[in-house]
């Protein structure tokens, strides 16, 4: 079994989370001001980006776990805005995304997504949606007395779309969370004058999350381009899938 585990994952895949978490963890061990919650909250998060990007439903488990920890970091740092946006809407999302992704698995392998083609109709929708939903939460985190109150609006925008389309299992959730990362990667670097070097993880950790978010993006391109040059009947499992495909293209 953990000798599958590890080959489950590619070498890229191990070397981006091995230098992820040595980062995040030298700039925890670093800094005087550590805060726990910044460090647990950025290794989850690595996690549960590098198995999102395999379109295995493990990884939404995991980001209710990332969800719950950086939500109650932000709120540490009255960041009202980050709290709000993963106690009230990522973490139901990923509960949510947890039956949907079992329901479509491919091939009867809850390990694998299917991929989703979105029609235009709905990624207006989902635009609509998401611009309403961010002009009514920002009189509420403007009444909260939010920090970096635009920035934080922002993160919201990119976030609950990012959310919904990795909810519809569209590839394109990963090009609103590589918004999303420069987003937090500037509203954390403004916390700096004030919360000091105890918040640097969180600003490697979404550094992180850029390059893997990069990645996850080619990655679900990949499993889409597998999906629909296969049969699903032909395709047992992810693993095999390369093999198959590579005998189908010669």
């Amino acid at each position: 079994m953990m000798k599958k585990f590890f080959k489950y994952f590619t070498k890229l895949e191990w070397a981006m989370w091995s230098v992820a978490v040595v980062i995040i963890t030298v700039g925890f061990a670093v800094t005087n001001e550590r805060s726990v919650l910044s460090y647990l909250s950025s290794l989850a998060g690595i996690t549960c980006i590098i198995v999102n990007a395999k379109g295995n439903v493990i990884g939404q488990f995991v980001s209710i776990a990332f969800g719950a920890l950086y939500g109650g970091y932000a709120y540490t740092q009255r960041f009202y805005g980050e709290m709000i946006i993963y106690f009230a809407l990522m973490i139901p999302i990923h509960i949510i995304s947890i039956y949907t992704w079992i329901k479509n698995n491919y091939n009867g392998k809850a390990r694998e997504v299917k991929v989703n083609t979105l029609k235009k109709w709905e990624y207006a929708v989902t635009f609509v949606g998401s611009a309403a939903v961010t002009a009514a939460f920002y009189f509420l985190l403007r009444a909260l007395n939010t920090d970096n109150l635009i920035v934080s609006t922002i993160s919201l925008t990119t976030s609950i779309t990012a959310a919904y389309l990795m909810f519809r299992r569209c590839e394109y959730f990963s090009i609103c969370f590589i918004a999303n990362d420069i987003v937090l990667i500037i509203l954390w670097s403004m916390k700096l004058p004030t919360a000091g070097l105890q918040v640097l993880p969180s600003i490697m950790c979404f550094c992180a999350f850029f390059v893997i978010d990069v990645y996850s993006f080619y990655s679900w391109r990949k499993i889409r381009k597998r999906q629909n040059a296969l049969p699903q009947a032909q395709n047992p499992a992810p693993e095999e899938a390369n093999e198959e495909l590579a005998e189908h293209e010669n």
